[in-house]
């Protein structure tokens, strides 16, 4: 439980990016209206469903993206997260030798020269409180942490400490998730 507990925990984040989770400028970490500190807007929001079309936007967005000091970055997405419902077309999109659903014949740039991983979490979806359509494209340099202040520890405390005479096996753990900055990340509602 404890595990589940954690990525729960931590997809928490994707869940929260269009509304709660909130980088150091105080917007919402998925959001048209980041702001760079020479006054800049940058927006890390891409509209529309999880398609060909979208993710080659979110792609240019994510290469174009500025960050605090209003500097390119020139980032490319190297992991596509997404839910369980979309995890089929995501993998499609991302794997296929050829352009998917296509009767064209040309090379799929999404494997042969980024290489993008697919990642899928069941608490992405709408069964955990997050959304059956939104995605996500991250850099190999995105700005969403998780702190591991002390690993899963367990322990088997014995009959002669408890008041039902059982023995009882307990754990914890401390961790921390947050986002530190918007770079290295673009999303979309999927809508």
């Amino acid at each position: 439980m404890a595990r589940i507990t954690q990525d729960d925990s931590a997809f928490g984040l994707f869940r929260g990016a269009f509304t709660t989770i909130l980088c150091p400028d105080s917007v919402a970490l998925i959001s048209a209206s980041h702001v760079t500190l020479n006054g800049d807007t940058v927006s890390n929001l891409v509209a529309g469903a999880l398609s060909s079309i979208t993710l080659n936007n979110a792609m240019v967005s994510l290469r174009e993206q500025k960050n605090q000091r209003g500097v390119i970055l020139g980032s490319t997405g190297k992991f596509l997260v997404v839910p369980p419902k979309l995890f089929k077309l995501a993998c499609e999109l991302t794997d296929s030798v050829l352009v998917s659903d296509s009767a064209n014949n040309a090379v799929n740039v999404y494997r042969s020269i980024f290489g993008i991983e697919v990642m899928t979490s069941p608490y992405l979806g709408a069964a955990d409180g997050g959304s059956d359509t939104a995605w996500f494209l991250l850099s190999e340099f995105h700005g969403l942490k998780r702190v591991i202040r002390q690993g899963v520890q367990t322990a088997l405390v014995s009959w002669e400490y408890s008041d039902n005479r059982s023995y009882k096996y307990q754990g914890n753990f401390r961790e921390a998730y947050f986002a530190a900055d918007y770079a290295g990340i673009v999303g979309s509602t999927g809508l």
